[in-house]
């Protein structure tokens, strides 16, 4: 769901990019409250993760493909600021580096899936997993807040689009509705396995729950490195054979007409559509999975040094091996 440039309005960029500026900041001062060193490592992961997932499109109708938007499965762990922040980090490392998501609607796209995504998806699932309780409120509520976030985001983009006079708010909303209530299934299924994961393995893990952590737990230090070898993995093995077929927004701006092929892009990126240029295209994907590895190992070490920099280390933080 990245907006290019050349969709949204110029005031309405603006007025997204400020919005978007502000939250971010915010979210950073926010960090404070946080955990030292779980916050470190988790923010490092999931950064990660998110980056190297949103990498891997899904079909999910003809010609239609989908991909994690990852706000609430970041705010589950992290909590809603810091889940946001993680989506930001992921946003500016995808659009600089690698062209998706315009530099004009880098705002937007932070208030839509950052902002939105974690703390509109945060407020849903809050309250359900109070309603249900135990572990099975979390992995439920997870999952429905999940769908809905994406439903949310795509609301916020029909809006956008509505004020900057470039399209039909009915229309496009009705379309974006239909195509990512599709998405959002996957959006869902994908939460869920990896909150059910966590619950499994480490429930100390989840944002706000006085849980234990396992009899045989793993330091930080190798948390950190298990997250970014699965994150790695999904990159270098999956995101090759992902679906090339239009991802909602693209299909719904080709059917509505708001999103032109020719649009002009401010930013191309180092390496443009996921690929890394000097490796060609035509090598049995290695050319994405090089870029996927590159990104994923730098969105790690941009949202671990914004942790760092932003988290205060309690007292009763030890380090980087403290449990």
């Amino acid at each position: 769901m990245h907006i290019p440039d050349a969709v949204l309005s110029p005031p309405v960029g603006i007025a997204t990019g400020v919005v978007g500026a502000v939250g971010f900041l915010y979210g950073l001062r926010r960090l404070e409250r946080q955990s030292g060193e779980k916050t470190v490592v988790l923010m490092g992961m999931m950064s990660a993760f998110l980056f190297a997932a949103q990498m891997v499109n899904f079909p999910v109708l003809p010609g239609v493909s989908g991909h994690l938007l990852g706000g609430l499965l970041a705010s589950v762990l992290l909590g809603p600021w810091a889940g946001a922040c993680v989506v930001g980090a992921v946003l500016i490392v995808q659009c600089f580096l690698y062209g998706d998501g315009g530099v004009t609607a880098l705002g937007a796209n932070f208030l839509n899936m950052g902002l939105i995504g974690s703390l509109g998806g945060y407020a849903m699932y809050a309250p359900i997993r109070r309603a249900i309780g135990g572990r099975k409120g979390i992995l439920l509520g997870s999952m429905v807040a999940a769908w809905l976030s994406v439903i949310l985001a795509a609301g916020a983009f029909a809006v956008e689009l509505a004020v900057g006079g470039r399209g039909s708010f009915f229309t496009v909303l009705g379309w974006m509705t239909l195509v990512h209530a599709a998405i959002g299934l996957g959006e869902a299924l994908i939460t869920g396995v990896v909150v059910r994961f966590v619950l499994l393995t480490r429930p100390d893990l989840i944002h706000d729950v006085d849980a234990p952590p396992a009899s045989s737990v793993m330091r930080w230090g190798q948390v950190a490195m298990a997250g970014v070898a699965v994150s790695l993995s999904v990159a270098v093995f999956l995101a090759p054979f992902a679906s090339n077929w239009d991802d909602g927004l693209e299909h719904v701006g080709a059917k509505v007409g708001f999103l032109k092929k020719d649009a002009p892009v401010v930013l191309a990126g180092v390496f443009p559509d996921y690929q890394w240029p000097l490796l060609g295209t035509d090598r049995l994907g290695i050319a994405t999975a090089a870029a996927g590895a590159v990104g994923t190992v730098l969105v790690f070490g941009v949202g671990s040094v914004l942790a760092r920099a932003f988290v205060r280390k309690g007292p009763g933080e030890i380090g980087p091996d403290a449990v």
